[in-house]
């Protein structure tokens, strides 16, 4: 066969990762010696090699072929081949091919991908600096002391162990390991990713990653436990107990439904008798919503009845406020949930002494439920009222969903009309307790 094979590349160039480029004439000589095409349209072909695979390409004319051919010479020495390769590189490239194609990808895809990985690292902060940032950010944008609090804990706390790392390195993983090695409730774990996802939300904002680490872990299942309630007879009790400069706070939150965040908050400039309402400022609301509550007349009489009427609801001494209003869950019967253990490790230490009759004289204290006022608020006006949507406007809720979720509790109708006539002159009464004034 009559081949007029012109090599187009240099010996040297690509000879050993199958660069090398060849122009063949499609054409054969037949049995009378004349020369036959091969080909119905085109008279030339160049033949190539490109990651592993054979490649041809066809033209009309040797002059076509020939200019190809140079080009694809010129680039083959752009790109560097094997006069430009190490061994070393030469082996890398011959070794991850495979794994590359099966994956869809060429060598130039995973380099262009780790150096955009590496300068994003490079321009990316650390962890410790989006930590701040992210404050600062809310800070400025005026977020409630309650809420910069949280969120500086929590990522004060995912910085202890990240802190020096940069931002662009940190993965799902990770994230997952550290929050599930915190062993903390499903609620709680959900709070830290919520705020996680906040702070990494920000670093993708300015360019520092491309994708939410935080975003794509899983969270964890919590289940909806039941609200605590107390009952009218340990509504009464904590009143008629209570220190009279805390007694308009717990009022406030067993008839208005207040919660004790907001109830540190309010001034008594905004309890409006006259009008028959409290104001709520979005400021001082959870939900950063205004909403006006009304005040029902058991809880004007116990507001009449306090010994100051001007600025801050709560006492003036935060912590002293602290103390009166675990001093009147006490009389309750509730304490803390240290109080508790303290109180069960003393039972059964005296009944293991046989001292039963001791262990009989110890207080049976119960934890008390988080937001027990609030709660108890709309346990008892839904019960009584039957009108979830009024409720929900009062507590600050844009629906009737977590009515129906939270406060369906069974309290009947009896217990719920004598919880609306706690009042100072019947506390007692319905307490069952002697004096403490």
């Amino acid at each position: 066969m009559d081949t007029d094979e012109i090599p187009q590349v240099a010996e040297r160039l690509g000879v050993r990762i199958g660069h090398r480029v060849t122009i063949k004439k499609l054409e054969k000589t037949g049995p009378d010696g004349r020369k036959i095409r091969t080909h119905p349209r085109y008279s030339w072909r160049c033949s190539y090699v490109e990651n592993g695979n054979r490649g041809t390409k066809y033209f009309k004319t040797k002059a076509e072929a020939d200019d190809w051919a140079k080009k694809r010479e010129a680039e083959t020495l752009a790109h560097g081949t094997d006069s430009s390769l190490t061994a070393a590189e030469r082996s890398t490239v011959i070794e991850t091919r495979a794994i590359l194609a099966e994956l869809g990808l060429t060598l130039r895809d995973a380099v262009n991908f780790l150096v955009d990985h590496q300068r994003r690292v490079q321009r990316s902060g650390t962890v410790a600096q989006l930590a701040a940032s992210v404050v600062a950010t809310r800070t400025r944008a005026g977020l409630s002391d309650r809420h910069l609090r949280d969120l500086e804990g929590k990522l004060k706390r995912f910085s202890k162990t990240f802190g020096p790392r940069s931002v662009a390195t940190i993965t799902r993983k990770e994230i997952e390991d550290w929050l599930y090695g915190l062993k903390l409730a499903p609620a709680s774990l959900n709070s830290y990713r919520r705020i996680l996802v906040v702070a990494f939300n920000d670093a993708k904002r300015d360019g520092q990653i491309d994708q939410n680490p935080a975003e794509t872990v899983r969270p964890a299942k919590v289940i909806e436990s039941e609200v605590g309630i107390v009952t009218p007879a340990e509504a009464a009790t904590m009143l008629a107990g209570a220190d009279p400069e805390i007694r308009p706070v717990i009022a406030l939150g067993l008839f208005a439904g207040l919660r004790i965040a907001e109830l540190e908050r309010l001034d008594w400039s905004e309890v409006h008798l006259d009008l028959g309402n409290v104001w709520v400022r979005a400021a001082k609301a959870k939900s950063a919503r205004n909403r006006i509550v009304p005040i029902p007349e058991n809880l004007a009489a116990w507001l009449e009845q306090s010994p100051r009427r001007k600025g801050s609801v709560w006492p003036e001494s935060h912590q002293r406020g602290r103390k009166m209003m675990e001093a009147a869950h006490r009389a309750a019967g509730f304490g803390t949930a240290e109080e508790v253990r303290k109180c069960e490790a003393k039972v059964k230490k005296l009944i293991e002494s046989g001292d039963d009759a001791a262990a009989k004289e110890v207080p049976k204290l119960r934890k008390w439920p988080d937001n027990a006022l609030r709660h108890s608020y709309g346990t008892y006006h839904l019960a009584h009222h039957e009108n979830a949507a009024a409720l929900a406007l009062h507590l600050g809720h844009t629906n009737t969903a977590l009515i129906f979720a939270h406060y369906r509790l069974p309290v009947n109708k009896q217990e719920a009309a004598v919880y609306w006539t706690i009042t100072p002159e019947t506390a007692r009464e319905i307490a069952k307790v002697p004096s403490q004034d």
